[in-house]
């Protein structure tokens, strides 16, 4: 051991070889997981308007366009939440 607490294999490596640990804060890709779920809602709203009967004065597209963005915009908040959380859970030390 040398005077400044480093292992003696250490002391024989040049200092731009020496390796540096560095702790990594681990986060999920907020966008991709906001866009992932806005596209699973609007899948998920996309079948269950095409699934169900026509609504008098809208058509088959109209359908699908209102519920698909509805359960896009509450799929990307689903996502959102879900991102939070383990963001929260990956950083917890």
């Amino acid at each position: 051991m040398t005077d400044q607490g480093e292992p003696d294999h250490e002391r024989d490596v040049p200092p731009e070889r020496r390796v540096v640990r560095i702790p990594v804060r681990r986060t999920p890709n907020f966008l991709r997981f906001i866009i992932t779920g806005a596209v699973i809602g609007f899948i998920v709203g996309a079948i269950i308007a095409s699934s169900g009967a026509d609504a008098d004065g809208y058509s088959a597209r109209t359908g699908v366009a209102l519920i698909g963005g509805i359960l896009a915009a509450v799929g990307a908040l689903l996502a959102a939440i879900v991102a939070l959380l383990l963001e929260r859970i990956l950083n917890r030390q």
